[in-house]
């Protein structure tokens, strides 16, 4: 999804929030603004809202010398998944439907992101998790995904949050077999790189990063080796708002996101509520 005209009041309001974490000294923090709107001002059309965060986190990481500033908000996001791993696999292998279950539940661990909410209590998580079972979901959709997760021979599984991670074990690990695991390449945010991936148990699989700090997939500066993994499966899986920013627009291979939809411009592109649990399929 290239950005839209309403990305940007959103763009703008993270540069300030990014200068002011970068660094104390005033002019220093005028001189980061400046520096992130020429990159605004200088991108193409093409340019998706990950990419844009992946310049700022560059400039903000080489100004304040802090390479990862939200390491330790991700590993009491991990934690916590932790912590609740035991009671969300019982709840799965109790429930009528699974699959459904643990489908819903990695769709409900997305609520966990700093990056469209700045504000986001941790404490918020466990409820935002749990309600999902009480949200509209596309239950035609599901049974789809489980269909084509039964008869792929390789699925590419593309994580997002720290946290979140963690409660995507219940979906991947049935498939563990088939699976390869996508990671970002460099912090950004609370998403999870390779670190982050073995703190949340994550070691049944390969490992696949970007190779870059985009919260997101970029098709332009991702790594060739991500690339040609996700080229090559059957069906990719793509966790979270900013995979779908991502790769809804120039991503040809079948694919389903599995988001909550955390802003108005996703919600008016998919035509679905705010805050709403949705399973999409795409080149089916």
């Amino acid at each position: 999804m290239r950005v839209q005209i309403d990305c940007y009041p959103c763009i703008l309001s993270q540069l300030s929030r990014l200068a002011k974490m970068a660094t104390p000294d005033l002019d220093r923090q005028y001189e980061l603004v400046r520096r992130m709107l020429r990159k605004v001002v200088d991108a193409d059309d093409r340019t998706t809202p990950p990419e844009f965060a992946s310049f700022f986190n560059r400039i903000v990481n080489e100004v304040s010398g802090i390479e990862d500033a939200y390491r330790e908000v991700k590993d009491k996001s991990t934690q916590l998944g932790l912590e609740l791993l035991p009671e969300l696999r019982q709840l799965v292998a109790e429930s009528s439907d699974p699959f459904e279950a643990a489908v819903r539940l990695a769709i409900g661990g997305n609520i966990i992101d700093y990056g469209v909410n700045p504000e986001f209590n941790l404490l918020e998580a466990e409820a935002g998790i749990r309600e999902v079972f009480d949200l509209p979901f596309d239950r035609e959709a599901c049974a789809d995904l489980k269909r084509r997760m039964d008869q792929a021979k390789s699925i590419f599984y593309m994580l997002d949050n720290c946290g979140e991670a963690v409660v995507d074990r219940l979906l991947m690990e049935p498939y563990a077999d088939k699976l390869t695991i996508g990671v970002r390449g460099l912090p950004v945010l609370n998403d999870v790189t390779r670190r982050e991936a073995k703190l949340s148990g994550i070691d049944f699989a390969p490992i696949i990063d970007t190779g870059d700090c985009a919260p997101g997939v970029s098709l332009r500066h991702s790594s060739p080796e991500i690339l040609d993994a996700l080229s090559r499966a059957d069906l990719v899986i793509s966790k979270g708002q900013g995979n779908f920013e991502s790769l809804d627009e120039e991503f040809t291979r079948p694919v389903y996101f599995l988001l909550r939809v955390k802003c108005k411009v996703v919600a008016e592109r998919l035509n679905r509520p705010l805050g709403s649990i949705q399973i999409i399929g795409r080149n089916l």
